[in-house]
């Protein structure tokens, strides 16, 4: 079995995803366990059968959809298909910018004893995205994730986080299967929010680790617009609806939030 297995969904993003795969490759020379690369290309129409030949030795499996399933349901197709300890979840708009990322990924899910684990992600001009995890500690945090909310603020050092960003996740599959991997309602958006809450529900561990950093582009896959309000409407009604603030949650996420505020962080 491999120790860990690499997963991209790709969607209109063979340009990015060529970047991502060259700085992993590179980096895993590193990385001393057996590991395997899949990739899945979800009816986008781009031809990715090029990519294994273009990096020989890199152990790299394409797959084609003839429909697009969203992320999270292309993650559990592509999980479906191999067996390895960890699931390195990488958006093809994301990139290896240190030294032993995936070692160091890997050691520290271990040295925190965490079933999710997360790096900080950073824009080009080198500022940490802030919805690159969310709080789980302090009253800030106590009451946002009360009602279905999230509550960054940056750290130095890793720390227990309510969720990590799916851009790039090391998860624990064993749990993942657990749980029955990502609720396939989420076609895009919140779906790592209401998977990591599903695994500390369980007493599972989530660790944002920001002494490891990744590039990530942001919006690459699709407009926050598009799917960002759906996705949040459907993970409040799962979880929160018996909550007091469930209708002001909804509204908010609805009708405050303004749609060119949301294509800023895409």
């Amino acid at each position: 079995m491999d120790k860990l297995r690499i997963q991209i969904v790709n969607y209109k993003t063979k340009s990015y995803l060529l970047d991502c795969l060259t700085s992993l490759v590179v980096d895993l020379k590193s990385f001393a366990n057996r590991y395997s690369i899949a990739i899945l290309d979800n009816a986008s129409g781009e031809d990715l059968s090029d990519i294994p030949g273009a990096f020989p030795g890199s152990n790299i499996q394409t797959f084609q959809n003839d429909k697009n399933l969203g992320f999270g349901a292309g993650h559990n197709l592509l999980a479906g298909k191999g067996e390895a300890e960890y699931l390195l979840l990488l958006n093809p708009d994301t990139k290896i910018i240190e030294a032993d990322t995936v070692k160091r990924l890997v050691n520290s899910i271990t040295e925190f004893d965490a079933q999710v684990l997360g790096p900080r992600l950073v824009t080009h001009k080198g500022k940490t995205q802030w919805w690159d995890h969310s709080e789980l500690h302090g009253w800030r945090a106590r009451l946002a994730n009360s009602c279905g909310g999230s509550y960054w603020r940056e750290h130095a050092r890793a720390v227990e986080a309510a969720w990590i960003s799916g851009a790039v996740s090391l998860i624990n599959k064993q749990w993942f299967d657990e749980l029955g991997g990502f609720d396939e309602n989420f076609f895009l958006y919140a779906e790592e929010e209401e998977l990591c809450l599903r695994l500390r529900q369980k007493g599972g561990r989530v660790i944002y680790d920001p002494t490891i950093t990744m590039f990530h582009h942001g919006g690459a896959v699709a407009k926050r617009s598009e799917h960002f309000k759906k996705s949040m409407d459907y993970y409040l009604s799962k979880h929160f609806s018996h909550q007091p603030g469930y209708r002001f949650l909804r509204f908010f996420y609805n009708k405050i939030i303004p749609l060119k505020l949301l294509r800023l962080f895409d």
